[in-house]
């Protein structure tokens, strides 16, 4: 059984260059600003000064005990809410199961959960003398990778089954309605339009994945294609500005090299207007 894309901040303000990285930072800012999530926190971080796991009610007073899950905890959550998305983003395009990614993020959040204990048991104590003896490593780290990896999984299903989801998370604008030219493009060539080429009654249009010929004529194309800004810079050429890397001279005037690799050429009556807009 393969994952389904669960409800992390969606894409769409995001282009497909951004890195599995700052779509996670995205997502972990978003989180931050919500108000249930510091309360949830800071709840659980009362509940557990109380409680005293860990030997911490036999070692620590409740004050220290404050101080220690006050640190241990809210550095716990955030680490691990970042690494949940973090590892997702990365698997992104591989088709693993959602369980098999949160163990996998669980794993990678050991070491550092480990650290903030550690942090936490220095705070708590003033950092006096002898202040890690009551931390072994080995013992509290059989103590927290259950913990850490069960808690991960929680919240990794949370957010698979639409619990935490991003109507709660972030308000974002509907995408644009494809054009009549776009929706009669192949799917595998997506819509992002680089160069159209009139070829008699149809026109040769070129996006970034590759090409395809559509019956349509350049001028019917070009008034379709008005939201997207682009140019018509020869009587059989239109592009779209956003995808032109340079101008040059080329044997018959002046070009415009396409991201693709395509060279455009700039017919006379059109020199101004590309002037202005590039």
């Amino acid at each position: 059984m393969t994952r389904t894309k669960p409800t992390f901040v969606p894409d769409r303000k995001n282009p497909a260059k951004s890195s599995p990285m700052s779509l996670a930072l995205r997502q972990l800012q978003v989180t931050l600003t919500r108000p249930v999530f510091w309360i949830v926190i800071c709840a659980v971080v009362v509940l557990t000064a109380m409680a005293g796991p860990y030997y911490t009610l036999e070692r620590l007073s409740f004050p220290e005990r404050l101080v220690y899950w006050g640190t241990a905890l809210p550095l716990s959550a955030l680490t691990m809410t970042f690494l949940s998305i973090l590892t997702y983003r990365l698997t992104d395009n591989m088709s693993l199961n959602w369980v098999f990614v949160a163990v996998l993020a669980g794993l990678a959040g050991v070491l550092p959960v480990v650290g903030s204990v550690y942090l936490s048991e220095g705070m708590a104590t003033g950092f006096a003398a002898g202040w890690l003896d009551g931390v072994g490593f080995l013992h509290l780290t059989m103590y927290i990778v259950p913990s850490v990896v069960g808690v991960t999984l929680v919240i990794n299903a949370l957010f698979e089954f639409g619990v935490l989801g991003q109507q709660s998370a972030v308000s974002e604008p509907a995408l644009p309605k494809p054009t009549l030219l776009q929706s009669k493009l192949p799917h595998h060539l997506g819509t992002a339009i680089v160069t159209l080429q009139a070829q008699d009654h149809y026109v040769e249009v070129t996006t970034l994945k590759g090409r395809a010929t559509v019956l349509m004529r350049l001028g019917d194309a070009i008034r379709d294609l008005e939201p997207l800004g682009g140019l018509q810079v020869h009587r059989s050429w239109w592009v779209n500005p956003a995808y032109v890397r340079r101008i040059e001279t080329g044997k018959s005037g002046q070009e415009l090299v396409m991201q693709t690799g395509i060279n455009v050429p700039v017919g006379r009556s059109f020199r101004k207007a590309v002037k202005d807009v590039l």
